[in-house]
Parts: C-alpha cells; structure tokens; sequence
C-alpha cells in the first residue's frame, strides 16, 4: 500500500518563490525573475479580461531584483518593443518558469529550472 502524503508534503519542494532565474537582457544586464504561482496566475486575471493589464501584473509580481511596481512595470510595456526586447524575455521568461510556455501542459505548473 503506498503511503499518504501529509500536509507538509504537500509544500515540500514545490515553492515556485524558491527558484529564482538570473536573466540576462540584450542590454546585457541582469534582472532575476520567478514563475508565477497558480494563486498569483489566477490572482493576475481578477476582475479583468484586458491581457496588458495581466501581463503587468505577472510581472510585477514575478520580478524579484530590481523590484517594479505596476504603473513601472506599464512604463516599460508602453516603450518596449512589440516583439522583441528586454521587456518580451522578461515576460516569455516567467511563462516558461511558470510552466505555462508554448508546449507546457497547462495543468502542471512545475517550475522549469535553469540548467546552465
């Protein structure tokens, strides 16, 4: 019979706060980001369908050095780059950390840990 979890097992190893990510800009400084827990994920999309303003939120609350505050965070998004840019690693970056990049299984939000 295989044994059952406890409720610490259930936090154990599974702190997606824990895994910070250096991230390097084509500026060429670094920032360190974190993926998105499922509480932020589904916190971000309250009370509004407007994509920009989830995006920003994500953000915000995945930046961890330097930390932003929203209307920074909609600063940098107004002059950044449609498809490209510091600002687009940043957001692509805390997708995938999240578990939730192109070809992720959406039901997982496992943390990808940085292999280099």
């Amino acid at each position: 019979m295989s044994e059952i979890a406890s409720i610490d097992d259930l936090f154990d190893g599974d702190d997606v706060t824990a895994d910070v990510h250096e991230l390097t800009l084509p500026n060429g400084k670094v920032v360190k980001v974190r993926g998105l827990s499922r509480y932020e994920l589904i916190l971000a999309g309250k009370g509004t369908e407007d994509g920009a303003l989830i995006e920003r939120r994500n953000i915000q609350m995945c930046m961890v050095e330097p930390a932003m505050t929203l209307g920074q965070v909609e600063a940098w998004q107004k002059r950044s780059r449609a498809g490209g840019g510091g600002y687009a690693l940043v957001s692509k970056t805390i997708r995938d950390l999240s578990g939730l990049g192109e070809g992720a299984d959406k039901s997982d939000l496992r943390a990808v840990r940085d292999e280099s």
